[in-house]
């Protein structure tokens, strides 16, 4: 029923069956077909003849385009609607990682979890150690991936893996390149600085471990960074073993129970990392 109101509709707006045939791609006797098939269903008139080519609706016609307009249009929503079911269905699992496990940990990860991603609504972003801990908090994330030991009420934290920050760049140069406030690595910078009774004669505070990487890469300035980060280009030069870290997996104290089996592989996969 719903092609014959479709066929009807663009019969009243060419007011031609010809010319409804060659937009709807079927044959003029299929259009003539179908319209006298919904007069004989709805017991009336739908159009009369103006001549040899053009038609006019009848009252009954012009009520029907208006009352077929809405049946098409909900019936078009309906299908969508439908259509896009299995993909809304997908569970939402919200990640996010800090800038240097984004670079050293999210790749491998993300790949085992590629094969689940029918069933898997995956979100995942960007932003220092604090941030996702605040948003964790919040619940609007449902796992969060940092290299700063913080903690706070339910949220839990795994240990695994571990990352070796390096003196990197120009150590000549008086520009350091510092993360911004709140980021891990900002944390041992400053640590390192004031261990060290250094006060920047110029500092750039970028958001980013990769564009600090990539100025380091250009010989521009001296950083404190991850090992994983720099090129094999950029001098670099070990620190003592405070400055090795370990990176956290937080997660909700209270999961969602449909997120549990998720949990589980993200948590065996990270472990293999330690």
């Amino acid at each position: 029923m719903f092609k014959h109101l479709q066929t009807f509709k663009t019969v009243y707006e060419t007011r031609n069956f010809s010319h409804a045939a060659e937009q709807l791609f079927i044959s003029q006797p299929t259009v003539s077909t179908q319209i006298k098939q919904l007069e004989s269903e709805l017991n009336t008139t739908l159009f009369t003849r103006n001549g040899r080519q053009e038609i006019l609706p009848t009252a009954s016609g012009t009520q029907l385009y208006h009352q077929a307009q809405k049946l098409l249009e909900e019936w078009a929503a309906t299908k969508q609607s439908l259509q896009t079911t299995p993909a809304t269905n997908r569970i939402t699992c919200r990640i996010a990682a800090s800038h240097t496990t984004a670079s050293v940990v999210l790749p491998t990860l993300l790949q085992q979890l590629a094969p689940i991603s029918d069933h898997y609504n995956f979100q995942v972003t960007l932003a220092n150690s604090t941030k996702i801990l605040t948003q964790m908090t919040q619940h609007k994330l449902d796992f969060g991936l940092v290299e700063k030991p913080i903690v706070t009420d339910r949220i839990h934290r795994l240990a695994f893996g571990q990352d070796d920050l390096v003196h990197a760049g120009d150590f000549a140069s008086p520009l350091w390149l510092i993360r911004e406030p709140n980021s891990g690595v900002r944390h041992y910078t400053d640590a390192y600085l004031k261990a060290h009774n250094i006060k920047p004669a110029q500092a750039m505070v970028i958001h980013s471990n990769q564009i600090i990487a990539d100025l380091l890469s250009q010989g521009v300035g001296q950083s404190i960074i991850s090992k994983h980060v720099v090129t094999p280009d950029v001098p670099t030069a070990s620190l003592s073993a405070n400055y090795h870290r370990q990176f956290y997996l937080l997660t909700q104290a209270d999961t969602d129970p449909s997120l549990q089996p998720i949990q589980t592989q993200i948590t065996q996969s990270l472990q293999k990392l330690a």
